[in-house]
C-alpha cells in the first residue's frame, strides 16, 4: 500500500518537478494532502468485500498525518516553559520575510514552497515564547504576524483563543494564511471539545465563504465535525 508521504511527494513531483523536497516540505505536503485523500476515498463506493482494505488505507492515512504533524510541530521537548530572549525578534523577522516573499515572488508553486518553509519555522519559533501576544497577532493588520498566530495555535492549541481565532479566519484576506488558520482552528476545536464550541462560532464559520477549493474542503470538514456528523 502506498503511504500518504509517498503520495504527497509523487503528486508534488508531477505538479512541480523542479521543487526541492526536504523533510519539512514532506511534512507540510502530507498535512496538506491527507484531507484530500480522505475525501477522495470517502467518495468511492466500494463493494462490501473491500471494506476491510478501505479501512486499512484510512488507518495508514491517519498514521501518515500524525507522523507529519509531529515532524512539523516537533516533540515538544523545547516547549514554551521559559522565554527565549531572541524568539520574539525571530518571529518578527520571519513575519517580515513572509510578507517580502509574497510581495516579490509571482504566485505559484515556488512561492508556496517558500512560504511553507517560513510557516514551518514559525511553528518552531513561536514555541520558544512562553506567552505570545496571540490577541494582538490575530487582530494585527500585519499578515506575517497573523500567520505567526496561526503557527503557534497549530503547534499549541489554546482553548481560550477559539472565538478570536475563528473571527480572524473568517476575515482573513490572504489565502495561505486562511488555509493554516483553518488547520489551527481544527486543532483548537479539538482542544475545546466539539460539544463546548459556542453556537455563535459555528454560525460564524458557516457564513464563511472561502474561494479556494482546499480551504472550502477543510472548512466543510470542520463544520461537519462541529455538527457531530463525524
Amino acid at each position: 500500500m502506498v503511504s500518504g508521504v509517498a503520495v504527497a511527494v509523487a503528486v508534488t513531483h508531477v505538479l512541480a518537478p523542479d521543487l526541492k523536497i526536504d523533510n519539512v516540505t514532506v511534512a507540510l505536503l502530507v498535512v496538506a494532502v491527507v484531507p484530500w485523500l480522505r475525501d477522495l476515498l470517502n467518495s468511492i463506493e466500494l463493494p462490501g468485500g473491500f471494506r476491510v482494505e478501505f479501512k486499512a488505507v484510512e488507518q495508514r492515512i491517519e498514521a501518515a498525518e500524525r507522523i507529519a504533524d509531529a515532524a512539523l510541530v516537533g516533540s515538544g521537548d523545547d516547549g514554551p516553559e521559559t522565554d527565549d530572549p531572541t524568539a520574539l525578534a525571530d518571529v518578527r523577522r520571519l513575519a517580515a520575510e513572509y510578507l517580502e516573499v509574497r510581495r516579490s515572488m509571482a504566485s505559484g508553486s515556488a512561492r508556496t514552497q517558500r512560504m511553507s518553509g517560513i510557516f514551518a519555522r514559525l511553528v518552531r519559533t513561536t514555541q520558544r515564547l512562553a506567552d505570545p501576544d496571540l490577541d494582538g497577532w490575530l487582530t494585527s493588520p500585519d499578515g506575517g504576524l497573523r500567520l505567526a498566530a496561526y503557527a503557534r495555535l497549530y503547534a499549541v492549541p489554546v482553548p481560550d483563543a477559539l472565538t478570536l481565532l475563528a473571527e480572524a479566519v473568517v476575515k482573513e484576506p490572504l489565502a495561505f494564511n486562511q488555509y493554516w488558520g483553518i488547520r489551527a482552528l481544527d486543532k483548537v476545536v479539538d482542544a475545546v471539545g466539539v460539544e463546548d464550541v459556542p453556537p455563535g462560532v459555528v454560525r460564524r464559520l458557516e457564513d464563511c465563504r472561502p474561494r479556494g477549493s482546499d480551504r472550502v474542503a477543510l472548512l466543510r470538514r470542520l463544520i461537519t465535525k462541529l455538527h457531530g456528523l463525524r
